[in-house]
């Protein structure tokens, strides 16, 4: 028995080095990336104060009508670009954004742009290039640092492979809890560093003090971040539990055979008003065609997840008709469970607190790589002394 369990053990000695090694230094750049993202919004604004922040009208704090905004936006719209929608400001110190889309150069896809528009006097602050999928370094820097954190900013190929170092980092964590497990009545000691213990010691034990700590939040964003890169598969695993909505629904207006005139921002809001009274807009999506639709996001002032939120309507672009709604009330546990992954993973469910653990959480991956490093160097020196073979060699044995 305990032979066996030795050999076991060796194994998972192998399998948690080797993925450690391999996948580690990845798991350094998405911890440290992501303890970035944690505050992405608030640090955004800071670089681009002069884009992003307008000075607030004392005198008359009230906005401009949002045709009104949105028409001066279009008047710096490119010649090749095409508004997709109209982003709303977190508070009344800053631009609205009207965002819009025009060919990526040497490639099939499309870029992504920002112009920002003062809500109290019409006037553009700026505009900038906000996403380039394929072309991960181009744009603002924290959308760089978040292209780093889950493409290593190379693009669809790129997400892919983090998914799956993703799922390899979450069985190195579980093969570390293996062998971390203490025997019976060792648990104590397993859960402290030895006082006055020797560097090779000290350096074992905050191995796995902070792996064995961090584990749940560690293990709880990696698993949130593979969902995020395979949502699909995500969702059809879920689904065998419970049904999840589909995220991407697509609706059609009832194009008329006379005039073909759509409805305006305000007769958006109002009927979104109707339908929503409470909560705050977060954005307006446009048509993209003739039979395209108004896509509203407005969250519930308790909707935990504020950027991307649950409750949204589909209006007819001719007759504002409510062609869809997405009303919390109609969530399934399985909706209920994807609707909180991102705010979970981003640190968003629980404020500022959720946002600092985060942050603390990733700077766990460096100490857990380092630590491993040394452990490992450790161990070779200790086998070419034993053996009297050179160190480069010591790893064979």
């Amino acid at each position: 028995m305990a032979v066996a369990l030795k050999s076991r053990r060796k194994i998972w000695l192998k399998v948690h080095l080797y993925l450690g090694l391999l996948a580690g230094a990845v798991f350094v750049l998405t911890g440290l990336t992501g303890s970035l993202l944690a505050f992405e919004v608030p640090l955004d604004e800071l670089l681009n104060t002069k884009l992003m922040t307008v000075p607030v009208d004392k005198e008359n704090k009230s906005y401009l009508p949002l045709d009104a905004l949105v028409a001066s936006g279009l008047k710096a719209l490119p010649a090749n670009g095409k508004a997709i929608s109209l982003g709303f400001p977190r508070h009344s110190g800053l631009a609205f954004e009207l965002w819009f889309q025009q060919p990526s150069p040497n490639t099939d896809r499309l870029e992504s742009h920002q112009i920002f528009i003062n809500p109290y006097t019409g006037g553009i602050t700026g505009q900038r290039l906000k996403v380039d999928f394929e072309r991960g370094w181009r744009g603002p820097l924290m959308d760089v640092v978040l292209r780093l954190h889950y493409s290593l900013a190379v693009g669809s190929v790129g997400m892919t492979l983090m998914g799956f170092i993703g799922l390899a980092l979450l069985f190195s964590m579980l093969t570390g809890l293996i062998l971390w497990w203490p025997g019976q009545g060792k648990f104590r000691k397993a859960l402290m560093i030895k006082s006055n213990a020797s560097p090779e010691r000290l350096n074992f034990d905050l191995h796995k003090t902070f792996g064995f700590y961090s584990s749940a939040v560690l293990l709880l964003l990696i698993l949130s971040g593979v969902y995020l890169i395979f949502p699909d598969y995500g969702r059809g695993l879920i689904s065998v539990f419970s049904p999840v909505i589909e995220p991407y629904p697509i609706y059609r207006s009832v194009v008329p055979t006379g005039a073909k005139i759509p409805i305006d921002l305000a007769q958006v809001t109002r009927i979104t008003d109707a339908r929503f009274p409470d909560g705050e807009y977060r954005w307006i999506g446009f048509p993209k065609d003739d039979q395209g639709v108004y896509q509203v996001g407005k969250p519930a002032i308790d909707e935990i997840n504020q950027r991307s939120p649950y409750r949204r309507l589909w209006i007819d672009q001719y007759s504002g008709e409510i062609i869809h709604e997405r009303e919390r009330g109609s969530r399934t546990a399985g909706d209920i469970f994807v609707e909180w992954l991102y705010p979970l993973h981003s640190g968003e469910a629980f404020g500022f607190t959720g946002q600092f653990i985060i942050f603390i959480s990733g700077l766990v991956p460096l100490v857990l790589y380092v630590t491993g490093v040394i452990r490992w160097l450790q161990k070779r020196k200790a086998v070419a002394k034993k053996h009297g073979i050179k160190p480069l060699e010591a790893g064979r044995k």
